[in-house]
């Protein structure tokens, strides 16, 4: 049974759940909530203090001698707009599983009233396809973080689709592990694998049954500056790379390496643009964008381009 101590705490959830700016709950409402939903029988007065302790502990709670209807809770730790950003991302995040997708998306709505609930009932998982089917993929983020808090190696399996469209562990890497980056819609763990001496980045949607080892990680630094600047993921020694490039793009471009990297105009048309980046990444890009870039340097990367174009599949 709720005593009396209870009252603030039962009398806060009511607001939460029921109040907002254009749901204002009048005393008699009130009274009732508390009686049906806690079984707390409570007069106006006691209605009173509860609302004056909110208020006295921070609480910003709207009162009748403000709007002359009742009482509301004006203002939450998420607002409306805040929940719908963030309602939005988790439905696009393709590493978040679609059935978390959901528990997640139902946590951020009890931040809100169950009036401002009502506007995000027709929200679903648009391409229920691109999510990940790894449910473990909160556990590995929770292992990852311990292993590197305590600087600790970590074994793992890693998973890679097969032809009946499944994730099936494939390969089994030790790593030591040093930060997680998000990136290109996707979570990457920064490490440095046993079996290689350079940093590698791997998705951690693709981690499965993750143990941390008593091995202490090796302290050779992952290059983190080095991950951050990967395109695509493809890390790699950072080189100066010559675009030259239609205007037409020259927002993909800056999208994708940003307003640090130099531009000069060529003419009218096109401009150059001057990075310093893992060149690797810059190969898989500029293809996708063949009819408005070009690649005038490093030579060899120019070079590899050329060599895929000249086995084009379309062109055979």
């Amino acid at each position: 049974m709720l005593t009396e101590k209870a009252n603030a705490i039962c009398l806060l959830e009511v607001l939460k759940e029921y109040s907002d700016a254009e749901h204002i709950l009048p005393m008699r409402e009130i009274i009732g909530k508390m009686q049906s939903l806690y079984g707390i029988k409570i007069d106006r007065r006691t209605v009173y203090g509860a609302v004056a302790l909110l208020i006295e502990i921070g609480y910003d709670i709207s009162i009748y001698e403000d709007n002359g209807v009742g009482y509301y809770l004006r203002s939450r730790e998420l607002e409306q707009s805040e929940v719908l950003l963030l309602t939005d991302a988790v439905y696009s995040f393709p590493f978040i599983p679609a059935k978390q997708t959901e528990q997640l998306v139902q946590k951020l709505q009890k931040q809100l009233s169950v009036h401002q609930r009502k506007r995000y009932r027709y929200l679903t998982i648009s391409r229920q396809d691109r999510k990940t089917d790894n449910r473990q993929v909160f556990w590995n983020i929770e292992q990852l973080d311990e292993a590197i808090a305590q600087k600790k190696k970590v074994r793992l399996g890693y998973l890679h689709y097969g032809l009946d469209k499944k994730q099936h562990e494939t390969k089994t890497y030790t790593l030591s592990p040093y930060e997680m980056v998000y990136m290109n819609e996707r979570y990457y763990l920064i490490c440095v694998p046993d079996h290689a001496p350079n940093t590698r980045l791997y998705r951690i949607d693709r981690m499965a049954d993750i143990r941390i080892l008593d091995e202490p990680r090796s302290e050779k630094s992952a290059q983190k500056q080095e991950a951050q600047d990967a395109v695509y993921a493809f890390v790699g020694a950072p080189e100066r790379v010559v675009l030259h490039c239609d205007r037409a793009v020259l927002d993909d471009v800056l999208d994708r390496f940003g307003t640090d990297i130099q531009i000069f105009e060529r003419d009218e048309q096109t401009f150059t643009a001057v990075l310093t980046t893992p060149p690797r990444g810059v190969r898989f890009w500029a293809l996708q964008y063949l009819s408005f870039v070009e690649v005038a340097e490093p030579a060899w990367l120019r070079q590899e381009i050329i060599e895929v174009l000249k086995v084009n599949h379309y062109l055979t």
